[in-house]
């Protein structure tokens, strides 16, 4: 997941077949499975849903079901979990 989203312009499947070879993957597995996009229904359904969920940038964070939209500090994030678990 780092992989793409470090090189979020360069995801043509030459670039996806590098990363999963890199990463050390069943490449003729991951060929097959790139060439009948068998993964297309659930990206999209993830799409969806942050959209639907208010996401506009990734990464996105929400803290029981709430977007958290501050500083991403430690001592920030943990205030907004302390807050969130009362």
């Amino acid at each position: 997941m780092d992989t793409l989203y470090t090189h979020q312009q360069k995801l043509e499947n030459g670039y996806l077949i590098e990363y999963a070879n890199d990463l050390g993957l069943d490449i003729p597995q991951f060929l097959k499975e790139l060439s009948k996009q068998v993964h297309r229904d659930r990206i999209n359904e993830d799409i969806e849903s942050g959209l639907h969920s208010g996401v506009t940038t990734a990464p996105a964070l929400f803290i029981n079901n709430i977007r958290y939209t501050g500083r991403w500090k430690i001592t920030d994030l943990m205030t907004a979990i302390i807050a969130a678990s009362y």
